[in-house]
Order: C-alpha cells, then sequence, then structure tokens
C-alpha cells in the first residue's frame, strides 16, 4: 500500500536551530516561510514535523506538513487519539480523554496535530503520526 507524504522545505529561525530535534512539532515563524518552535502547550500554527534539524540560522529545514510522520511523544498515548503539542521541545501528547469529555477546563479550543498511528508509555518515546491538523472546540 502507498503512503502519500508532503515534506516543505520552511526557513529555520533562531529557535528551531537551538532546540529542534527531527520530529518535533514547528510552528508559523514570525517571517513568511519562517518555522519556530512552539511557544508551549497547545500553540496554534502547527506547520508539521521536522524531517531534518538545521544547524545554522535560515538554513532550510524540511517539514512533514500531510501524511505519516514520526513525533516526540509525551506521556501515554493510545493508537487512535488526538494529539496536540504539548510543549516548546515540540512534543506531542494526548488530548483524546478531553476531547472525548468535552472537558472545558483545560482549553475552550484544542489545536490538534493529528491522531496516533501507533502507542506510546514513556516520555521521549517515539509515535508515528497521521498529520492532520484541526482546531477542536469544546
Amino acid at each position: 500500500m502507498q503512503t502519500q507524504i508532503y515534506d516543505k522545505s520552511y526557513t529555520a529561525d533562531q529557535s528551531v536551530v537551538t532546540a529542534a530535534t527531527q520530529f518535533a512539532a514547528v510552528v508559523a515563524g514570525a517571517e513568511d516561510g519562517g518555522a519556530a518552535m512552539p511557544a508551549g502547550q497547545n500553540a496554534p500554527r502547527f506547520l508539521g514535523f521536522t524531517q531534518t534539524v538545521p544547524t545554522l540560522l535560515n538554513a532550510p529545514v524540511s517539514v512533514r506538513k500531510l501524511g505519516i510522520s514520526r513525533a516526540i511523544g509525551y506521556g501515554v498515548i493510545h493508537f487512535g487519539d488526538h494529539l496536540a503539542i504539548n510543549s516548546a521541545a515540540g512534543d506531542v501528547y494526548s488530548i483524546e480523554t478531553a476531547v472525548e469529555a468535552g472537558d472545558q477546563t483545560l482549553a475552550a479550543n484544542f489545536y490538534s496535530v493529528g491522531t496516533a498511528e501507533t502507542s506510546t508509555v514513556n516520555n521521549g518515546d517515539t509515535v508515528e503520526v497521521f498529520v492532520n491538523p484541526q482546531a477542536i472546540t469544546l
């Protein structure tokens, strides 16, 4: 079975050069065509997951925007869970329990980056993600 992917090159800002690792979630930077590390949990303006790690400011960084990508997991993630950005490190966590419960105590909107294609248990485990960004309003 064929898997379709779409990778796009963006310009890495200083936060990406300093902090990014392969498979980190990145968001839109301050400049058009720029990629930045997220400010924190549930960050909006998701671009995708880094496939390469730039070492110089304004160097290109390949970002997976569509298809299946590896990502850095945080906490327990189950196959099929909706995922969102967890921290400024670009890792992702499960928002499934909150979404199913309609839990508005955490956020009125969740910025889902996609759904888990594999499960994880430990912080830092690699999770495969079907990249499908969407805002989920509770």
